[in-house]
């Protein structure tokens, strides 16, 4: 009797054991499934998520562990997290409130700016963005406090400090600092923010402290921007050599490289250095540029806003007592000539929302804005992949340097990450359901609730629930 109500105690305690050992396990049901790849919805499907990856997708029944979280979608759309390739968390509300944009910051501090990038993370999640890509400035603190689960955020991709030449699109000290001569540094330099690099060594030693610092990849200046008051727009900047050093860096540690360039020049010198990632080229206007990107399976990332009208009722991009204004005023004139372009080469192309110094207002307005650009530009079909599973493909070009290796982004596929939104209508119809507003500058969202995305998950976590 002893032995078998011992045996009995072993055995109840295994199956405790083993239910303990059982992992957490959420399943989506009466779902339809956008996977960030087809062009269409999967109707009438259930996908199980155990631990932080997507286990199962069936449209039969999906048996989970017993004290699994069941989420009855009730035939909303279920898709990837949304993925933002190029946004400025240090700087997108810093120095709001002056007339100089990115020259406003040079009197903040650390405190200041870190405050405000934590308050630009969390914008994020509630539209349904569970990943942003960094491309200046932003290393990898914030993350490192957002994934281990201190504060909430998305995933972020970095790139470090900004690398750019003296009187380039990264050299953001005052008149009297230049015109001295003497060494004096911009705050933002001090900061790390930006790293002003003459030379193919200082690039090389620049890049690879970058990646010293935390960097998945590197992202150089090879041309003038619209933000920095010094240089002309079609301003070449960064020798070949130079931006080859940057690739050399880069190269080594199995990851990628990234130039902001508007031009088809300065476009065309960092593909011959072996640039993968093209932030803006706006002003590219020749057929043979967009060839080279074609052939070499570079991507770019357009600041589509650059291309509205309506950013001239911005107070700084409108303001045309500042050098801003006549930039803009050249790269709308190439818009439809650059969707064009695009459209005919089929080149890889990356939703970014690139929106630095504004309030939070302003940046939702301009980012939901975009939305509304792409699906005039590209379809429904190719804003949601670009949102998706393209810029998932972008990511992953980080290669070693990928701070997310165990799963895919932007799909929704076995063995994926679980970042999964749910949407109330089909957003291949419609993209409002995923924030699309019909004006840059019109009414903004409240709060950063996006409402037509009532779940949010990232990496198998609830984050948002309003079902």
């Amino acid at each position: 009797m002893i032995r078998l109500i011992a045996s009995l105690f072993l055995l109840t305690a295994s199956f405790i054991a083993l239910a303990q050992d059982d992992p957490q396990q959420t399943l989506f049901t009466n779902v339809n499934i956008f996977n960030g790849t087809d062009n269409r919805l999967y109707e009438g499907h259930s996908v199980l998520v155990e631990g932080n990856l997507i286990k199962s997708i069936s449209a039969s029944e999906i048996t989970p562990n017993e004290g699994a979280t069941i989420i009855d979608g009730g035939g909303r759309t279920l898709m990837p997290g949304l993925i933002d390739a190029h946004t400025h968390l240090n700087m997108q509300f810093g120095g709001y409130g002056t007339d100089r944009g990115i020259q406003g910051m040079q009197n903040m501090t650390w405190e200041e700016i870190g405050a405000l990038a934590y308050e630009s993370a969390r914008e994020y999640l509630p539209a349904g963005v569970t990943t942003v890509r960094d491309l200046c400035g932003m290393s990898q603190g914030l993350r490192k406090h957002i994934d281990s689960g201190t504060l909430e955020g998305p995933r972020i991709y970095t790139s470090g400090t900004c690398v750019g030449q003296s009187s380039g699109h990264g050299d953001w000290r005052w008149d009297p600092s230049v015109l001295r001569d003497d060494g004096s540094k911009s705050n933002l330099e001090l900061l790390g923010i930006t790293k002003l690099t003459d030379g193919a060594d200082a690039v090389l030693g620049a890049s690879r402290n970058n990646l010293a610092g935390g960097a998945d990849f590197v992202k150089m200046m090879s041309g003038g921007g619209v933000t920095s008051e010094r240089d002309p727009i079609e301003s070449v900047q960064g020798t070949i050599e130079e931006l080859s050093a940057m690739v050399t860096a880069t190269s080594q540690f199995g990851t990628m490289s990234a130039v902001h360039a508007y031009h088809d020049e300065s476009v065309r010198n960092a593909l011959m250095a072996g640039v993968v990632s093209i932030e803006h080229g706006n002003l590219m206007a020749e057929a043979e540029t967009f060839e080279m990107v074609k052939e070499a399976d570079a991507w770019v990332v357009p600041a589509m806003a650059a291309f509205a009208e309506d950013i001239f009722d911005h107070p700084y991009y409108g303001n045309p007592d500042l050098p801003a204004y006549a930039k803009v005023q050249k790269i709308i004139v190439n818009a439809e000539n650059w969707i064009d372009l695009a459209n005919k080469y089929e080149i890889n192309l990356g939703f970014g929302s690139d929106s630095v110094i504004t309030n939070k207002e302003g940046w939702r307005q301009t980012r939901d804005f975009q939305i509304t650009q792409w699906g005039r530009s590209f379809g429904n079909f190719r804003t949601l992949k670009a949102m998706t599973s393209d810029n998932g493909r972008l990511m992953a070009l980080t290669g070693d340097m990928n701070p997310y290796p165990e799963g895919k982004l932007g799909v929704i596929e076995v063995g994926g990450y679980a970042d999964i939104i749910l949407v109330d209508g089909n957003p291949l119809e419609d993209l409002s359901f995923v924030g699309a507003s019909a004006e840059m500058f019109g009414e903004s969202r409240p709060s950063p609730s996006v409402d037509s995305i009532p779940l949010v998950m990232k990496n198998g976590k609830i984050y948002k629930n309003t079902l």
